[in-house]
Formats: C-alpha cells, sequence, structure tokens
C-alpha cells in the first residue's frame, strides 16, 4: 500500500524484497525499481537509486531492518519503522547517527485523525487498493499464517468469513 499511496501523489518510489518477481510486482503498483535484501550490500545499492545517489529522504521499514535502512537514506533525512517481523533488536553507530541528523520514527497505525486523513488522501488521488495475493476461509486461518511466515506471498492476505 506504501507504493501506491507515495506514487499515487507523484513520489518516485523503490522497493527492497527478496526476490525479483516482487520487485517486479511492486513495479506493476507504481514502484521505479528496486534491490535485494538478500544482498549484504542491499543499503549501499539502494542507495545508488536515489535521485542524487546522497541516499533517499524517507525510508519505510516494515520489518526492523532500520540499522540497514539508515545507510539508505540521505543526511537528513527519516527512517519510519513499522514493523519487526525480521528483526527486534538493532545496534546504531551513535556518532553516524547525530553526524547524519537523522531522524527515526516509530509507529503503529496511527490516530483517529490521521486515518481520516488517510482515506481523505486516498479519494482525493484515486488511489487503488492494495492488491490481494491470497484469499483463506476463516477456518484455514493457520494456513494463511503460515503463508504469511513464508515470506513468499506478495500482496493482502484476506481471511474470509
Amino acid at each position: 500500500m506504501a507504493v501506491r499511496l507515495a506514487s499515487g501523489v507523484g513520489c518516485p518510489v523503490w522497493v527492497t524484497s527478496s526476490a525479483a518477481h516482487k520487485i517486479e510486482a511492486a513495479r506493476s503498483l507504481g514502484a521505479a525499481g528496486g534491490v535485494s535484501y538478500r544482498d549484504p550490500a542491499w543499503p549501499e545499492a539502494a542507495r545508488a537509486l536515489s535521485p542524487d545517489g546522497t541516499g533517499f529522504d524517507v525510508v519505510l521499514d516494515p520489518v526492523g531492518t532500520w540499522e540497514g535502512a539508515l545507510h539508505a537514506v540521505r543526511p537528513g533525512g527519516r527512517v519510519v519503522v513499522l514493523g519487526s517481523a525480521a528483526a527486534e533488536r538493532a545496534e546504531l553507530d551513535v556518532r553516524r547517527f547525530y553526524f547524519g541528523q537523522f531522524d527515526l520514527l516509530g509507529t503503529t497505525m496511527g490516530s483517529p485523525a490521521d486515518f481520516a486523513a488517510l482515506f481523505e488522501l486516498i479519494g482525493r488521488f484515486g488511489i487503488a487498493a492494495p492488491p490481494v495475493g491470497k484469499e483463506f476461509p476463516l477456518e484455514d486461518a493457520a494456513a494463511a499464517h503460515r503463508h504469511l511466515e513464508s515470506g513468499d506471498g506478495f500482496g493482502k492476505v484476506i481471511l474470509r468469513m
């Protein structure tokens, strides 16, 4: 959904993923391209994709790899951490952090006002819903969780009642 939102308002978007086919799927939603996070040098590869090669203004980290994300953001840029599926802890080079004047923000779902503003943005720009990757009947919720945990899917997972 982040790709749809950002590209929908005119922002260039790059992604990281575990697989080339997922990067291509993100491109179909509006991303300009991406890099594999399985490559240990992904932060530098991502940084090189930024408009002037100095890093991105904002990096969203939905999995908890913000140590690497800080290498992909420009000096004075912001890393927004909104998940911890891959990591619950990170080491931080404090000197690099304060000399880079980075902004590190942790967030969850936001406030009711944020949610209302999101709907207004979606309506104003005609942003499409996120793609549905797979649907499961409610009684197969355990299978849906296994699918999510596998990391093989792309798009939202739906439980049908």
